[in-house]
Formats: C-alpha cells, sequence, structure tokens
C-alpha cells in the first residue's frame, strides 16, 4: 500500500484484507517460515531427550522426569511472557524465543559439563518454546487481526506439521550416535534463519510506532 502513511496503513491494509491476500502476503510467508523452522527442532529435542540424557549418565531417568516436569510447568511464566511481548514488541519476543531455543539445543550437545548443568538447557527449552509458540499465535492476532484469526493459526500448524516430518531423518541420525552434531546444526539454524526475521519485524514495528507518534503529534 503506497502512501504518506506508510508502514502504518500496510498493517492497518492487511487487517482488513481478505484471507487469501493475507495467507499471500510476504509478511505471512516469512511469519510461517520462521515457525515451520522452529518446529522442527523442538519436536526433535522432545524425541531425543531421553536417550540423549541416559547418554550421558542419567541412567535413572531423574533428569528426563525433571524435563517432563518442567516441560508441563512451563504454562506458569505465560503471563510474563504476554506481559513481555506488549512491552518489548513481537520482533524482540519472537527473537528471545528463538534464541533461547537455539541455546537449549546447543547446550544439549556439549559433552563437557556435567549433568547437572543441563538443567539450565531443559529450562531454556521450555521457556523457548512457550515463547516460539505463543508469539506465533500473536502475532497473527496484532499482525494481521481476527476476521480470518482461525485460518491463519490452522494454516501455520498444518504447514509446520508437515514441515515437521524432517525430524525423523534428524531423529535417525542422532539413535546412531550423532547427536552432538545434528544439536549444534540444528541450533546454529535457528538463530541463523530466525533471527534476520525477528530483526526485519522489529524493525518494522518500530517504524510503524513512530509513524503512528508522528501522526498523533500531527493531531494535538
Amino acid at each position: 500500500v503506497a502512501s504518506t502513511n506508510g508502514t502504518t496503513e500496510c498493517n492497518t491494509s492487511m487487517k482488513m484484507a481478505n484471507v487469501f491476500d493475507q495467507i499471500k502476503s510476504w509478511e505471512y510467508f516469512l511469519l510461517l517460515l520462521w515457525f515451520s523452522i522452529q518446529v522442527i527442532p523442538l519436536q526433535y529435542y522432545v524425541a531425543t531427550i531421553g536417550f540423549q540424557l541416559e547418554r550421558k549418565g542419567d541412567d535413572d531417568g531423574i533428569y528426563t522426569s525433571l524435563f517432563s516436569i518442567l516441560y508441563a510447568s512451563s504454562a506458569i511464566v505465560s503471563p510474563l511472557i504476554g506481559r513481555f511481548a506488549d512491552s518489548a514488541g513481537l520482533g524482540i519476543a519472537q527473537g528471545v524465543g528463538t534464541i533461547l531455543c537455539s541455546i537449549s539445543l546447543i547446550f544439549l550437545g556439549l559433552e563437557s559439563i556435567p549433568l547437572k548443568a543441563h538443567v539450565f538447557g531443559l529450562c531454556c527449552y521450555d521457556v523457548g518454546r512457550m515463547m516460539v509458540f505463543g508469539m506465533f499465535f500473536t502475532n497473527i492476532g496484532k499482525r494481521f487481526g481476527y476476521k480470518n484469526y482461525g485460518t491463519l493459526a490452522g494454516t501455520g500448524l498444518i504447514v509446520s506439521a508437515i514441515g515437521s516430518l524432517i525430524q525423523y531423518p534428524l531423529i535417525s541420525l542422532a539413535a546412531r550416535g550423532n547427536d552432538s552434531l545434528v544439536n549444534f546444526v540444528s541450533g546454529s539454524a535457528l538463530a541463523g534463519l530466525g533471527l534476520p526475521y525477528c530483526f526485519w519485524l522489529w524493525r518494522r514495528e518500530y517504524a510503524e510506532k513512530k509513524m503512528r507518534e508522528s501522526i498523533e503529534e500531527s493531531k494535538s
């Protein structure tokens, strides 16, 4: 949308657009790409965490059980995550979630640290996963509106589910003893492919904020 109001009118126009125009938009494509890239290693992590921790010395399964507890308890921090997203913006919130997920995988790939230290990585994963999924749905509401919310969210889930099938070759590689390599590559891919989009989104939100402030000042 070419106008003097720039990105502010672009975002308003996107919220008013029909569902097909929203799905075909560049912004929705980037959101879907970011989410799908995040989901693949996140699903791989859940599927392999048990035998990876066992290989690191968790013979009695205590840390595997702890992971399940932390995973279920991560919802406790969801109000804080929501508040953070409201104050810092989607770009930063999605970036933090991406970084936490990346750290969790790279940390799991480290062989030189004691088993107890992996609790840090487990916490990063649980909070990071909560942020990735939460920010995906929040992004749709804030950036595209709620007129076609269900269709956009459902499309994103089915596309990411199909893409997440890539986890199975990764699981197979990890089961054959290549888990550290898979962890490092996956963690690096999350950050390398995900953070540029988060930075782009942050710049877009910042420009829209400045434009709104300029419009409000001109009216006063």
